[in-house]
């Protein structure tokens, strides 16, 4: 008897425990979307995807850009920020989306289903998803523990919101990463040591279920919407390409994505100083790399590719064919 009224009385506490904390979380929620997602009038151009647009594009240097690139960042995440932001900035009329030889490899689903970046991305966006979105993450125990720590993890929000209304900078859901680093030939060094040992993971280019579902949605929103995607491949030091399924990189833009412009910009010839490493640009390169794209820009340059620009733009149509 005293057994079984333990099990009630531990069955109602867990119980109550897990309704508390679904409210508390709901509650949260209802708070971040009262941050306001609107943009500055001059604002017509969104930066978004992972940590390579993160720190190469310099949205300062980039006349009516905004950068909301986030390290880490599955296109998931890139398609409900795209979402919300449309909803709410009507005069967004271009995408500019991190493409590159790493984003549609098999590991990439590790971005919507690992624990490690579920307690990292959720309690940062978990607001912007709606029920369609769920189905990735419903079998995965971390979706749960990481909406139950989120008002822990966010609990410097509750305290802003206390204090005044809340604003998207306080959302802290990406923006341009000024990055110092200066380990190019460290990292090169690495990648050269594994690639001669014959032990550079397979790459498998075009198996991620969860990042092909969701650049594919993204495409959608932005075509119902009438908002122009551009595909970008940052500036990368040569032994990325070489470590890349580039072939399959390649084919899957042309068979899947070739009504959208991508801009390759892989092969740019930067110097080694403007690398924080062989994938990503320190903020030398992202000045260098913003100020050839709004020289560009400001050419009427759009939809083009020129892969080995040094100083005079040779603009040439895209043709999907790997870097010359």
């Amino acid at each position: 008897m005293e057994v079984s009224r333990f099990i009630r009385n531990t069955a109602l506490y867990l119980g109550c425990f897990v309704l508390l904390n679904v409210i508390i979380v709901l509650l949260l929620g209802r708070l971040m979307g009262t941050a306001s997602l609107r943009l500055p009038e001059h604002i017509t151009t969104l930066i978004i995807g992972d940590s390579q647009v993160e720190c190469a594009l310099n949205d300062t240097l980039l006349p009516h850009s905004m950068n909301l690139a986030m390290g880490g960042e599955a296109f998931l995440y890139s398609h409900i920020k795209v979402r919300a932001l449309l909803e709410q900035n009507p005069q967004l009329d271009t995408v500019w989306l991190s493409y590159n030889f790493r984003s549609l490899e098999k590991r990439q689903d590790t971005l919507t289903r690992s624990e490690r970046y579920n307690k990292y991305k959720l309690p940062y966006h978990f607001f912007m998803l709606q029920l369609e979105d769920l189905h990735i993450f419903s079998t995965q125990p971390t979706f749960y523990t990481a909406l139950i720590r989120a008002p822990y993890t966010r609990r410097n929000l509750v305290k802003k919101y206390m204090r005044r209304p809340l604003t998207l900078h306080d959302l802290n859901i990406g923006g341009y990463q000024y990055l110092k680093r200066d380990k190019l030939h460290t990292d090169v060094a690495k990648r050269d040591s594994l690639y001669n040992a014959n032990v550079t993971p397979l790459p498998r280019f075009g198996d991620a279920a969860d990042q092909i579902e969701y650049l594919g949605k993204l495409a959608t929103l932005c075509r119902e919407k009438k908002v122009a995607l551009i595909l970008v491949n940052t500036p990368v030091n040569g032994v990325v390409a070489r470590d890349s399924d580039t072939t399959a990189y390649y084919a899957y833009w042309r068979k899947h994505l070739s009504e959208i412009p991508l801009w390759d910009h892989s092969a740019w010839t930067l110097s080694d100083s403007c690398f924080g490493d062989a994938t990503h640009l320190n903020y030398r390169g992202a000045k260098v790399y913003s100020e050839r794209l709004r020289a560009l820009r400001s050419n009427g340059w759009h939809g083009v590719d020129d892969r080995a620009w040094n100083g005079t733009p040779a603009v040439v149509p895209i043709t999907g064919e790997a870097p010359l």
